[in-house]
């Protein structure tokens, strides 16, 4: 037997009404007034941008005379709206007005103001916003206040004043930078990408970091010279190829092929040989960098690699590489490596030059003709039918149908197989 409660059914159904109610007063009132805030906001810009141009269109430098006229009392947040393009859908600043607007705004006095609210307010977020404006502002005078701000507790205020650092642009901020990668093995990947962003000449004390005893230090010393190139780091790159660390060893094979050297050619050949797969791999693409398809006889073994890694680095290299390769594809396709027929034929149709096979079969130069059928023989008795079908399907009907003729001459049954499918006699699942 069941007992209804119908009043207080009512009750509570009366109660969800009236929260309904006063939700969707709160929700509509809050969104007049975002818009509100929204329009003053968009329109206080408005009002910047025009007299922006009129400053720019005046041809006056910006002084204590001109520049009221442009930024009069504009806020940290307007500043951030203008130098970062916040509002980019609505109203978009460029670079000659983000300039402009930066000299005008970052005075000593408005910069004192910001270091203040940085350093000291208790609002998390006003203290990140002024912490980003002086990194806009290229503030060189707040580098050591930023330094201090590193070590704060809270890990977005610490974050945001390591991107202002990297705004800066400094030896000294890059200093800054480079300490706290050794100190802070969590951030290195955020510190790391920062620096990469620095102009080389900021940042030669990033090679110190390769001598230092942790081995993640040295990694990402390595990654960040592949990414600013120094070239006389050269030496103490390769030298790191011969490191205890495997991950170091391959990021400085990486790095050697970014620096895209040929004196680097004995280090990474090196490398081709080394115990760890990912080093081998990475040696063989920085081969490919800095020698092209002069590369191709040294990496060509690595197709038997153990590692599919590795056997699929060879194949782009190869397929990177073609025509240098075709030798080396001639004879694994007549070998006993099955891994390596199939890798040979996953270049030739990763470069598309099957098709190009299939036309050179067809030539009156004996010698390409010959070549290009020896290959073709190879690749059939390998059974490449779907490269084989996937080239045939873009070719004319005259020489499409000329070229079953030469695969029934191989191999009848794939011929007449791959003739009914492009037919459409077949059907295929």
């Amino acid at each position: 037997m069941y007992n209804y409660h119908t009043d207080l059914v009512w009750l509570i159904d009366r109660a969800l009404l009236c929260f309904l109610i006063l939700l969707g007063i709160y929700i509509i009132i809050y969104a007049v007034i975002k818009e509100h805030f929204g329009g003053m906001r968009r329109r206080a810009l408005v009002s910047i941008k025009k007299n922006l141009y009129k400053l720019a269109l005046s041809g006056q430098t910006p002084s204590e005379k001109t520049c009221p006229l442009a930024v009069s009392d504009s806020t940290i947040q307007q500043f951030l709206d203008i130098e970062a393009n916040r509002l980019r859908e609505v109203l978009f600043f460029d670079e000659p007005e983000q300039k402009l607007f930066k000299d005008c705004f970052a005075t000593p006095d408005k910069i004192a103001k910001i270091e203040n609210i940085a350093k000291r307010s208790t609002n998390k977020w006003h203290r990140v916003e002024a912490i980003i404006s002086l990194g806009y502002a290229q503030d060189v005078s707040a580098i050591g206040i930023l330094e201090k701000i590193l070590l704060d507790k809270d890990e977005d205020v610490s974050y945001f004043s390591m991107v202002a650092l990297g705004q800066i642009k400094t030896a000294s901020s890059a200093k800054i930078l480079i300490g706290l990668l050794k100190k802070r093995p969590t951030a290195r990947y955020k510190i790391a990408s920062i620096l990469e962003n620095f102009p080389p000449a900021t940042i030669y004390e990033v090679i110190e970091l390769a001598d230092d005893p942790d081995p993640s230090v040295r990694f990402w010393a390595m990654k960040l010279i592949s990414k600013l190139k120094p070239e006389s780091y050269i030496k103490k790159v390769e030298a790191l190829t011969d490191d205890e660390s495997g991950d170091v060893r391959a990021a400085a094979c990486e790095c050697l092929g970014s620096l895209e050297k040929r004196a680097a050619k004995v280090a990474l050949l090196k490398c081709l040989k080394d115990r760890i797969w990912f080093v081998r791999m990475h040696a063989a693409r920085a081969l490919s960098k800095i020698l092209g398809k002069e590369c191709i006889p040294y990496v060509i073994d690595l197709i038997k690699d153990n590692s599919w890694y590795v056997i699929d680095t060879v194949k782009h290299i190869m397929a990177e590489h073609i025509e240098t390769a075709l030798p080396y594809i001639e004879e694994s396709l007549y070998g006993e490596d099955e891994i390596a027929k199939r890798t040979s034929i996953e270049s030739l149709e990763v470069s598309g030059y099957v098709k190009k096979l299939l036309y050179d079969s067809f030539s009156e130069d004996n010698d390409r003709s010959s070549r290009a059928l020896r290959i073709l023989e190879g690749m059939i008795k390998s059974d490449a039918h779907f490269g084989l079908e996937r080239a045939l399907s873009n070719l004319e009907e005259a020489p499409r149908n000329k070229f079953f003729e030469i695969i029934k001459n191989i191999d009848k049954a794939m011929g007449e197989h791959i003739e009914k499918k492009l037919n459409q006699q077949l059907d295929e699942l």
